[in-house]
């Protein structure tokens, strides 16, 4: 029999310290493992990067890619923290960081009919006399379409997948998913050949194993607070896994980081900072923000984007894209960054006047505003703020009792020109949801990027006019 253990991640989600301490926890099982005359692989499940991390978001997830690289990771399947934030261009700098392709067999260039570069289907890698083929799969999310992204479906793609690596010599099947729970469970039960799948994006605690047909199924939670192990007995003959044994260790204070990763944190961070020092422009005034009422950074970002998008009579966007003012003068790329750490992309959409109000309506209540939803990271939903427009509303009632375009009223019934973001419009948020084919995006632009060109425009920049929307009294 061959004794392989795979320990595996999922969902750090820029956890460094964890991280740290899982890189610790795997070396000392790798030497105990191959003392016992064992073989033992690292592999990560996506979603190691998040723009809540400072170095990640600057980086575009880059900077924990080479962390996982220090940590001595040897396969990783690509999530959505990055891609689906910045689209499929930050692909390859993704896997030079790691130090090698990303798994991941259906993101795919529809121009070309390829991955995109930086990524691989999968691997065949021999453990012994036992040789494996580990397969990549993501989770095919709509969002992908506003970057021409053309996302394969899992149980479509798999049989052929399994036949590949099959054909390359993999005895045994494993899959690093990060499709979620329910569809590894899909996935299971409609495709043979798979004998394990390792998971992701969903955030479940799967173990011991499930088992679904003949395919194992296992995940490890989220932010490094486990590190998953499974002892697998193979039959080197058949590939089949005879028995196995498995086990969430939790990954506490009391282990040390490793100082590996913890070195490569620091070149990051110095490599970081080097990045944070350019000067973007200068404020004339400090532009502050709130959750909670109209501020001056959110009518910034509203002002940028009635700017930015061609032929819009409005902007519509919401105080949340924001976590805090800035400071007058010198603006550099560093504090801007750490103030506005929005990934959303300028959008186009058309909605009527009546649209309008329904929307303001909603986002106007302080209980909405409040919400901390998670794709925001923690940070409240916060007010909505306008450009192009000003609205007065009855605090009391949220009705909207007068609201201009300009000198003219707001017409319900007409159709206007509006220029926001994903986040205003999406069903998370639930204000006002439209199709996303209604709504066309400008991307990979991002709303920092919005900020710095407007900026740069329009240095030295005074502080927006106030007192857009107003509660009637």
């Amino acid at each position: 029999m061959t004794h392989l253990t795979i320990l595996h991640t999922n969902d750090i989600h820029g956890r460094v310290q964890q991280l740290a301490r899982i890189a610790t926890l795997a070396q000392q099982i790798r030497g105990a493992v191959a003392a016992r005359g064992g073989y033992c692989a690292l592999w990560d499940c996506g979603d190691v990067e998040d723009p809540s991390l400072f170095e990640s978001s600057m980086t575009k997830g880059s900077s924990v890619m080479a962390l996982l690289r220090a940590a001595g990771y040897d396969q990783a399947v690509l999530g959505n923290a990055s891609a689906v934030r910045y689209g499929p261009q930050i692909v390859p700098d993704l896997a030079a960081r790691f130090g090698q392709p990303i798994l991941c067999a259906n993101m795919i260039d529809p121009d070309t009919n390829r991955l995109f570069h930086g990524l691989e289907p999968f691997t065949v890698q021999a453990f012994g006399d036992v040789k494996v083929g580990i397969i990549g799969l993501t989770a095919p999310m709509a969002i992908y379409s506003a970057f021409k992204v053309r996302m394969g479906d899992p149980v479509a793609m798999l049989p052929d997948l399994v036949a590949q690596a099959r054909a390359r010599g993999a005895q045994t099947v494993i899959l690093l998913s990060h499709l979620g729970s329910p569809d590894d469970q899909k996935v299971a039960a409609q495709v043979a050949g798979v004998d394990l799948i390792l998971g992701g994006h969903d955030h479940k605690e799967l173990y011991p194993p499930l088992r679904v047909n003949d395919t194992l199924i296992a995940q490890t939670g989220d932010y490094g607070r486990f590190l998953g192990r499974l002892d697998l007995e193979i039959d080197p003959a058949t590939g089949k896994i005879v028995d196995y044994g498995g086990a969430l260790l939790p990954v506490g204070e009391e282990v040390q980081p490793d100082p590996g990763v913890m070195a490569a944190y620091a070149a990051e961070q110095a490599r970081v900072h080097q990045m944070t020092l350019r000067v973007i422009g200068e404020l004339r005034a400090r532009l502050d923000f709130a959750e909670d009422r109209e501020c001056a950074a959110g009518n910034l970002l509203a002002d940028a984007l009635l700017e930015r998008v061609p032929g819009a009579e409005i902007a519509l966007t919401l105080a949340g894209h924001w976590r805090d003012g800035l400071d007058a003068g010198a603006l550099t790329f560093g504090a801007l960054n750490h103030a506005l750490r929005s990934s959303a992309n300028p959008a186009r959409t058309e909605i009527t006047g009546a649209q309008i109000i329904q929307f303001l309506q909603n986002a106007l209540k302080p209980a909405n505003a409040a919400r901390q939803l998670r794709p925001l990271r923690g940070v409240a939903v916060g007010m909505p703020h306008v450009a192009g427009m000003t609205v007065r509303y009855d605090p009391q009632t949220f009705d909207i009792v007068d609201a201009r375009v300009g000198n003219a009223a707001l017409q319900p019934d007409r159709t206007y020109v509006i220029a926001s973001t994903d986040l205003e419009f999406y069903d998370f948020t639930g204000y006002l949801v439209l199709p996303q084919e209604q709504i066309a995006y400008q991307v990979p632009t991002i709303m920092p990027e919005v900020i710095e060109d407007y900026v740069a425009r329009h240095s030295p920049l005074s502080a927006p006019v106030g007192d857009r929307i107003v509660g009637y009294k």
